[in-house]
């Protein structure tokens, strides 16, 4: 599914540089092609983001104010293995019939096999799929749906290839480094565990301590964020959620039913060490103004993203909206990041959080 509707599940990548002077143009030189020339082999093309089948791409259909909105499609046809297996048995029937006997060799029944594929297949229609993509020209940003590294290589490589450069992926790592100047390596893993020793809990993944610190900070403030120059928000860390341990023993847990940050498990968790790689976040802003998605802080992918709703009504505005509604979301997610970072890389501010953060472990471990 494209930005223009529904929920939301993409990355989020940066552009090391601006785009060319005339970037539909280029997309609209590796558009996808006609679907007669489609075959068993997947094509791959450019498409808008409005639906699969429109080929031409051009400022009128994939231009949103400073939005660019695009998919890259996949193409093939596909004989229902089914079909194909109804198909291959009535013509054994036929071929052991015509020849008069029991059963026919392994060569035969492999022609059989081809002869049918090359005739069903041309009767087949195309089955597509697609990674959208959503590129705000004036950010640099970048919003794609390709959320597996098969597909993200896949995109960037044809992205490369029609722009001249590859996106940034902004992971937990990447964003330190690209968009706060901060070497990942230099930010140090908190252990939080009040049944640890100092060492032997500071583990995780940058990101996986950055959503951990981020489910602290939110109950020490009672849901009430530090006040932004987008206004202020709320949040509510809630489940499901999922704990990662790393090291000789690593294994995950996920806690799903009832209200899993109360529960007696999720304290638990993290009095093993485990940190938090997977939660659901909820902002709000104002009254009716809510965001939320499961955040998979490992790789920062945002899963179902619902966005307020807005007042608009013609298309066009509506997608427009909803791109806006999401760089806030970005944003502010970034923002929180930042103030992680600052956070840990002080030894002051890491030493504080690293004690208040064992209490509120250590209060909570009875539940």
């Amino acid at each position: 599914m494209g930005f223009d509707r529904g929920g939301i599940t993409c990355r989020i990548c940066k552009l090391p540089q601006p785009l060319p002077k005339d970037p539909l143009s280029r997309f609209a030189a590796q558009a996808a092609g006609p679907l007669e020339q489609v075959q068993d082999e997947p094509t791959w093309g450019w498409v808008t983001g409005r639906f699969l089948l429109e080929t031409e791409i051009n400022e009128e259909t994939c231009q949103y104010g400073s939005i660019l909105h695009l998919c890259l499609r996949q193409a093939e046809r596909k004989v229902p293995s089914s079909l194909m297996n109804a198909e291959c048995r009535l013509e054994e029937m036929v071929q052991r019939k015509a020849r008069k006997v029991e059963h026919l060799n392994r060569k035969a029944i492999r022609e059989i096999k081809e002869e049918v594929r090359q005739r069903l297949l041309p009767k087949m229609p195309p089955t597509f799929s697609g990674i959208y993509v959503a590129i705000d020209t004036v950010t640099g940003f970048l919003y794609v749906s390709a959320t597996s590294e098969k597909q993200l290589d896949l995109f960037t490589g044809f992205f490369a290839k029609a722009m001249g450069f590859d996106p940034i992926p902004m992971t937990p790592d990447a964003l330190a480094q690209v968009l706060f100047a901060t070497e990942p390596s230099s930010v140090p893993a908190v252990n939080i565990s009040p049944a640890l020793e100092e060492d032997a809990g500071a583990t995780g993944q940058l990101g996986e301590n950055f959503l951990t610190w981020l489910w602290f900070f939110q109950e020490s403030r009672q849901g009430v964020l530090p006040p932004t120059r987008l206004g202020e928000f709320s949040l509510l860390v809630d489940g499901p959620l999922t704990f990662v341990a790393q090291g000789s023993g690593s294994f995950e847990s996920s806690l799903r039913k009832g209200t899993p940050t109360n529960s007696a498990e999720a304290r638990s968790a993290m009095m093993v060490g485990k940190k938090l790689r997977t939660a659901k976040l909820v902002v709000a802003r104002n009254k009716g103004e809510e965001w939320s998605c499961t955040l998979d802080a490992s790789q920062f992918i945002l899963r179902g993203l619902k966005l307020p709703e807005g007042d608009a009504m013609d298309p066009a505005d509506i997608f427009e909206e909803r791109m806006a509604n999401l760089e806030i979301f970005r944003q502010l997610l970034f923002e929180l990041f930042h103030l992680y970072l600052n956070t840990v890389k002080d030894p002051a501010k890491r030493q504080e959080y690293q004690r208040q953060a064992k209490q509120w472990v250590q209060d909570h471990a009875q539940f």
